[in-house]
């Protein structure tokens, strides 16, 4: 028990001391704040009802800090309050692809031989195909819905996750302690969760913290190309597919803060993966 206690302390120790984990800790819990108490801090109902046309796409201004859509809806309140629609569906999405690429990576990386061969072949078929179109296809049948978007996402990266998985458990699989386990008459299951996952969990981490990045952008990507969430819900991608075309006219303000959102929720992640990855190397 003593190097597992050691080795988690010494990973907390550099995380503590990673400018680059609390930085994107700092952006991401701005955004999770938004999305737990956006209803209280948006200053205006994000949903605009009632609707004020006669205010529609108007600039930035003391009223409407980020200015208004066009349907005179105030962008502030819709940024903030979409938050909470884009890490709750990323969220589950990586959840689900993370619980079942583990699952199905533990279990080929163990066995190897003929599971190996038929798995990975079918993985091989699935990631040759762009993630983005894999989803479009799969939710132009399901039709645009919230679990849906969550499902086809989570079923989108399992695949990656179990690739990942499978090589690190290919490595521990080697090891003298799985050896003993196997001597031991152990069961497979036992050998799979209790002494190969414990020692796998590092890679399940940074897999689950970077996905968690990409399941983002893949959200609002759907959304942008029309096969994300209901329309009347506030939400990034949406928001910009149905306003750049105002960029010709000068009016930037619905494209830009919405834009911006993404950018730096995304980046917050992917700091907050790099730092994870640095202490799990040391």
């Amino acid at each position: 028990m003593t190097v597992p206690t050691t080795s988690r302390v010494q990973r907390w120790h550099v995380i503590r001391r990673s400018p680059t984990f609390w930085v994107g800790a700092a952006i991401t819990l701005v955004w999770v704040l938004s999305a737990i108490f956006g209803d209280l801090l948006t200053p205006y109902d994000p949903l605009g009802t009632p609707q004020d046309v006669l205010n529609r796409l108007q600039p930035p201004s003391a009223a409407n800090w980020f200015g208004t859509d066009e349907l005179g809806r105030d962008v502030l309140s819709r940024v903030i309050v979409g938050a909470r629609q884009v890490l709750t569906v990323s969220l589950a999405a990586t959840v689900i692809g993370t619980i079942l690429g583990t699952a199905l990576g533990l279990v080929v990386g163990y066995y190897g031989g003929l599971v190996d061969d038929i798995i990975g072949r079918i993985l091989d078929a699935f990631l040759s195909i762009p993630l983005v179109i894999t989803a479009m296809l799969a939710l132009a049948a399901l039709g645009p819905n919230t679990f849906g978007v969550i499902l086809v996402i989570g079923l989108v990266f399992t695949p990656l996750i179990a690739k990942t998985v499978r090589a690190a458990v290919l490595a521990e699989r080697q090891l003298d302690y799985v050896t003993a386990a196997q001597l031991l008459k152990e069961s497979s299951f036992y050998i799979l969760f209790v002494e190969i996952f414990p020692n796998v969990t590092n890679v399940i981490i940074v897999e689950f913290t970077v996905r968690l990045g990409y399941a983002i952008f893949t959200v609002l990507a759907l959304s942008f190309l029309g096969f994300g969430l209901e329309p009347s819900i506030p939400d990034w991608g949406l928001a910009i597919s149905q306003h750049y075309q105002y960029l010709t006219g000068n009016i930037w303000w619905p494209v830009l803060f919405p834009a911006l959102a993404i950018a730096s929720l995304v980046v917050g992640i992917n700091l907050v993966a790099d730092g994870i990855a640095q202490a799990f190397e040391n």
